[in-house]
């Protein structure tokens, strides 16, 4: 991933860079994988930071495939929220070990980016406990239709447009009256706004349109259940980590 030498979140420096990495290993932050552009990712923490080696090691996933496929990637991206502030790289995976268990090494990033907004990173819905989010507007069939939610973040989430009903939608358009169903919680009433629709290849080698959207106006009382919803999805991935489950 290029990123623009202008940008204002850009950071360069090598101590601060290590300081950062420093920072998400001794906080055990949850990070995000991901091959930008495919459906694949996985939730990772990081093990051990080493700056002369040049590497980081990572957590690996559960599921060889997936590993196999981030490993085979020209680039991954690496994201997660350090003192609520999300934090950008990627690089290169390859096979390692860490005390005598399989893990992902990651090259060294020479830039990273360090964005402050409110919006942590995404966190994954499974497919065994979907969520789903009701849009109803005059353009859709029968003027609602049903999507549902790959991933979910305190600032937005992402469709699943399975039936490529919102591939005409203009790019800031407002849904102003939508429903999240969200596993176990009270339907929440929320507007979205439209912020990019994306193309991406599944691992089955069909294609797949998204749909990333934010929360609009969101109220703060919603707020705080999606908030406890991704923290009730957080834990199960620590569980799972750990061994809990």
């Amino acid at each position: 991933m290029a990123f623009q030498e202008d940008d204002p979140c850009l950071v360069s420096q090598p101590l601060e860079i290590s300081s950062i990495l420093q920072g998400l290993l001794s906080q055990r932050v949850l990070v995000r994988l991901d091959i930008p552009g495919k459906t694949v990712s996985i939730i990772s923490t990081l093990l051990q930071v080493d700056a002369k080696a040049g590497t980081l090691l990572l957590d690996n996933a559960t599921e060889d495939q997936i590993n196999t496929q981030l490993m085979r990637a020209p680039e991954v991206r690496l994201q997660g929220t350090l003192d609520r502030v999300m934090i950008e790289f990627s690089g290169r995976l390859s096979p390692a070990m860490h005390q005598g268990k399989p893990a992902l090494a990651m090259t060294w990033p020479t830039q990273l980016r360090r964005i402050q907004r409110r919006e942590y990173f995404r966190v994954d819905v499974p497919a065994s406990n979907p969520a789903h989010c009701l849009i109803r507007d005059p353009a859709l069939p029968s003027s609602q239709a049903r999507f549902r939610i790959a991933d979910i973040s305190a600032g937005g989430l992402q469709l699943v447009d399975r039936d490529n009903l919102l591939t005409e939608t203009v790019v800031g358009s407002i849904f102003d009256d939508c429903t999240l169903e969200l596993p176990d919680m009270d339907p929440q009433e929320v507007a979205l706004r439209i912020l990019r629709s994306t193309h991406l290849t599944q691992d089955n080698g069909k294609p797949q349109h998204q749909v990333a959207c934010r929360f609009f106006n969101l109220p703060d009382n919603r707020q705080i259940a999606i908030q406890q919803y991704i923290g009730i999805l957080e834990r199960a991935v620590l569980a799972r980590r750990w061994g809990i489950e």
